[in-house]
């Protein structure tokens, strides 16, 4: 009966450690957007179509990957680097992310010439 739970847990383990590492490596880009906004019943000419905000919103979401992989590749510590990367959640073009990974990659492009 021991070895049953033992291998029971071990199996439910293993199946909620497949299914999150499974949502981890999915490369789905949740771009939804609405299709109609109210904005668009008055004024049609200051709002964008449903085709040009999922581009937008596709190419932020690409930024911020991308500004995430420099972040992690920078020599800063682990706390510092958490709070960069909670900002960039927030804020996809913030000044501070800017600031440190613009200071860092300068220090490095000096040390290799």
């Amino acid at each position: 009966m021991k070895k049953l739970t033992i291998f029971c847990g071990f199996l439910l383990c293993l199946i909620l450690g497949l299914q999150k590492a499974h949502a981890q490596d999915s490369l789905k880009s949740d771009a939804r957007v609405k299709q109609r906004m109210l904005l668009n019943q008055f004024e049609t000419d200051y709002v964008l179509t449903a085709s040009e905000r999922v581009a937008l919103r596709q190419s932020r979401l690409a930024h911020q990957y991308r500004m995430k992989e420099i972040l992690d590749s920078i020599d800063i510590s682990d706390a510092r680097r958490r709070r960069l990367i909670q900002e960039l959640k927030k804020n996809p073009f913030s000044e501070r992310v800017q600031s440190v990974i613009a200071n860092h990659t300068d220090s490095e492009d000096k040390m290799e010439q």
